[in-house]
């Protein structure tokens, strides 16, 4: 079976400090556009670049993506949703169905709880402690996006920014 791999990514540590009218619109603090392009470069340094990025519209999970990709040199395609703000583990698992069947690499920038969530939905229970800018990889035992079901998962690894620097 050819199967998937799926990457959550927390978004980067946000700017409590800032001007924002809004939590959706709340920017990324300088500690995590660091984080941001330490992920992006580590990722492509070790070969673990998706083809497709799927990330909450929101500022900060928006700039994490894109920091990520440009530091990382990765020439996947980024989809910016508003369904991924505030999504449940649930929404987020029926979002990634809708997934190109051809795609065999996707990332997910988002947001606590749902990151870690998500790995728990997928993965048997597993519990995780997802800090912000950690990136984490599922393999799916599937052919197609649209199949991924509950406990499909085995969670692979997951970095911290922490944990490289």
């Amino acid at each position: 079976m050819v199967g998937k791999k799926l990457f959550i990514m927390r978004h980067g540590k946000s700017d409590w400090q800032a001007k924002f009218k809004r939590d959706y619109d709340r920017p990324l603090a300088e500690r995590g556009i660091n984080a941001a392009s330490l992920m992006g470069k580590h990722l492509a340094a070790i070969e673990q670049i998706p083809e497709l990025v799927l990330s909450s519209s929101a500022k900060r999970a928006v700039n994490t993506a894109e920091i990520a990709m440009s530091e990382g040199n990765w020439e996947a395609k980024l989809e910016a949703s508003r369904q991924l703000y505030l999504a449940s583990a649930e929404e987020a698992l029926e979002f990634i169905k809708s997934t190109p069947g051809n795609v065999t690499k996707v990332m997910i920038v988002a947001h606590e709880p749902m990151c870690s969530s998500l790995i728990a939905e997928l993965c048997m229970g597993a519990h995780v402690k997802f800090p912000t800018a950690a990136v984490a990889r599922i393999n799916l035992n599937i052919q197609a996006w649209h199949a991924v079901e509950d406990n499909d998962g085995r969670l692979d690894w997951l970095l911290t920014p922490k944990s490289l620097a």
